[in-house]
């Protein structure tokens, strides 16, 4: 079985740096096992279609559409104008097309009429499998038509060796700031800003300029932009503990599932981890067990939560031990792969 990983980002200097062991391999989603489960995987990237990404995510994967041809299965994070083509206009039966979700249903909900909602509609049902990493991804599909059959829930996975450290110390608190972590618009750093204004604790934001236009950063706070993912593991283990502040449900802004690197990471690493309670989190952190879970957009809910494990420094590393735990077992690349291959297998 041959199967082409099409990611929505450029991999080739990532793929070479985890080659080298420099990086986890959490964002290869599973290729790097495959040959592992007995698939035949590959990913390929070429000059124009990095070309194109400036223009649109969904247009970056057109130039291959003969290239997927000589492959079983390709499995896509973005475009459906290359799977229109191939299902609808084409007419192929094959490659069969699986897509890590992790924006359709807002895709469906940003173009409720139309010809935008017409052309997504139509591609979304060419997909042979949708893959969502969140329960809560899957009735809006089933609303729309999709069928359920399709729609399959897998827990995403990360390289959890990569961020595990030395357990039973009292690291978590060894340093002298908290982290917060996230380049997708899904993350609400106002929320974050407001909350940390004037506390007495240095707070690190991992980001990129976009996430936080038009914000005032409190004088507490220190950004960080682009920080290269090589430096994520040790910015976590320094850290006290991790904020993953997200936007509300509603908002669909950004990345339906945003934030769930930038809480299972930490956890991993035996950090205590807030985070903005929403039902995709929950798939994830069990609250008060495997992190706190607070009200979107509320600065005073998350500021009291902050202020608990600043005081309770007992709890918060009860939280990180709890947390690597179940990370380690449910949540892991190895675990992702896994699953994924089994996907694979069932559609030859």
């Amino acid at each position: 079985m041959r199967v082409l990983y099409l990611y929505a980002g450029s991999r080739k200097a990532f793929y070479e740096k985890w080659e080298r062991g420099e990086v986890p391999d959490t964002q290869l989603l599973g290729l790097n096992y495959m040959e592992r489960f007995g698939i035949d995987a590959k990913f390929i990237e070429w000059r124009l279609p990095e070309f194109l990404r400036r223009i649109s995510f969904n247009l970056v994967h057109l130039p291959y559409i003969f290239a997927i041809k000589k492959y079983d299965i390709v499995f896509i994070c973005a475009g459906l104008p290359l799977v229109f083509i191939a299902k609808k206009i084409l007419h192929w039966k094959n490659p069969r097309f699986v897509i890590y979700n992790t924006y359709l249903a807002n895709a469906l909900r940003r173009h409720p009429r139309g010809v935008l909602h017409w052309f997504n509609k139509k591609a979304i049902e060419g997909l042979d499998v949708i893959v969502c990493t969140a329960r809560t991804q899957m009735p809006p599909l089933i609303e729309a038509g999709i069928a359920s059959e399709k729609i399959k829930f897998v827990p995403i996975g990360i390289d959890a060796r990569k961020f595990v450290g030395a357990r039973g110390t009292d690291r978590v608190f060894q340093s002298d700031y908290i982290l917060s972590v996230g380049r997708d618009l899904g993350r609400d750093y106002k929320t974050l800003f407001d909350a940390v204004r004037d506390l007495p604790v240095k707070v690190i934001v991992a980001t990129k300029t976009e996430a936080i236009a038009g914000l005032i950063v409190p004088p507490n706070v220190e950004v960080r932009f682009n920080v290269p993912y090589e430096e994520m593991p040790a910015l976590y283990h320094n850290a006290l503990f991790v904020v993953t502040p997200l936007k509300s449900t509603n908002n669909s802004i950004g990345s339906e599932t945003s934030g769930q690197y930038g809480y299972l990471e930490p956890m991993a690493a035996c950090k205590a981890v807030i985070a903005t309670d929403k039902p995709v989190v929950r798939d994830y952190i069990e609250n008060e067990k495997t992190g706190l879970l607070v009200q979107p957009e509320n600065p005073a809910a998350l500021r009291a939560a902050i202020e608990r494990l600043l005081r309770d420094k007992q709890f918060g590393n009860q939280l990180g031990n709890t947390a690597q735990v179940y990370v380690l077992v449910h949540f892991t690349s190895e675990r992702w792969a896994r699953s994924l291959s089994e996907i694979f297998k069932s559609l030859m």
